[in-house]
């Protein structure tokens, strides 16, 4: 009797729960301002089904919120359920039942997401309504009309031609970012589910370890040798292709664009993958050693702003996120002057 009770509460509660999670999904897709938040909430009550009933119970509800859906509001909010809601859901409370680090959580939730990311685009791709060289041939006519734009309202050629060309730059390496593009939004996502469940379910009572703070993450020293393979990979591309593959450098995109073996693609977009990951190192080591040395909050917003703003700074940026890899830059120089005083003898 207690194993059956035990049961029907689970699937009363899985009901319950299946239909907040299609409610969350519905508001999603037609609330566009409140989609934002519900967008994050519709993975909790999936979670909270695994943590409190276990896995079945929640694959169930899983699937019961997928049929509600397709049925208030079309078989788009069904597949968005059963694709990325639910998977997201039941990951996140396997990680919370089982006690899972929170790195380790995050990171199964990212490869979730990255395969619900590419089941959706290549549903897209399949149907015929989009493709990466479509895509690319947009963003070159929104190039063309932006510049028949500027023109009319009176600027400068010089000017025009400096506004037009990071657009066209990014129009002629989307196919080179945009598998590492799906890669970063899959960990970024996995990453904001991740805490906003946190939070919220914490509240309930539901208790998820922290992930170290931003100012603690560093790219393995190991992945520094990711920038000369990428070279290594152009050089055979170039051998094996009879042509001359550009050498990618900071901020040299042009050249970038003009490779079209698979190859010297795939280092390419490893390459600024790479890149952009080391950038990304550098800030935080750089926040961190402003921070520390008594600049506060200004200093370092000021910091991330010219960073972008100065394509010299980004580079400047690269290079510190690399040494701060192999050296521990923040370690070193990253002391605040009360503790190396403290240290002292």
């Amino acid at each position: 009797m207690a194993v059956r009770g035990l049961r029907t509460q689970g699937l009363t509660e899985g009901a319950i729960l299946a239909a907040l999670v299609a409610l969350f999904a519905i508001a999603t897709r037609y609330l566009p301002l409140l989609g934002v938040a519900t967008a994050w909430l519709c993975p909790l009550p999936l979670a909270v089904l695994v943590i409190r009933h276990g896995f079945r119970t929640a694959v169930l509800a899983a699937v019961a919120a997928t049929f509600v859906g397709a049925m208030l509001a079309g078989p788009l909010v069904g597949l968005a359920i059963l694709i990325s809601f639910a998977p997201m859901g039941v990951v996140l409370g396997v990680g919370a039942q089982r006690g899972w680090p929170a790195a380790r959580t995050v990171v199964v939730a990212g490869v979730v997401s990255f395969i619900s990311i590419i089941l959706n685009f290549l549903g897209l791709m399949g149907g015929g309504r989009i493709s990466v060289d479509e895509m690319a041939r947009t963003m070159e006519r929104s190039v063309a009309m932006a510049a028949d734009l500027y023109t009319r309202l009176g600027f400068s050629p010089e000017q025009i031609t400096q506004a037009t060309t990071q657009m066209q730059q990014a129009a002629r390496l989307m196919p080179y970012l945009l598998p590492w593009t799906l890669v970063f939004g899959a960990l970024f996502a996995a990453w904001l589910n991740y805490e906003v469940g946190r939070r919220v379910l914490q509240r309930f009572g539901y208790r998820w370890p922290a992930l170290p703070p931003l100012r603690t993450w560093r790219v393995p020293a190991v992945a520094v040798w990711l920038i000369p393979l990428s070279y290594l990979l152009l050089a055979l591309s170039a051998q094996g292709g009879g042509a001359t593959a550009p050498t990618p450098e900071p901020g040299g995109l042009d050249a970038l664009s003009a490779v079209r073996s698979p190859l010297a693609s795939a280092a390419l977009g490893l390459f600024l993958a790479t890149q952009s990951l080391f950038v990304f190192q550098g800030l935080v080591a750089g926040w961190v050693i402003i921070g520390n040395y008594g600049f506060g909050r200004l200093g370092q917003a000021l910091l991330i702003f010219m960073v972008f703003a100065v394509p010299a700074l980004s580079v400047a940026a690269l290079v510190l996120g690399v040494l701060d890899s192999t050296l521990k830059v923040r370690e070193r120089w990253g002391v605040p002057r009360t503790t190396m005083r403290e240290a002292k003898p």
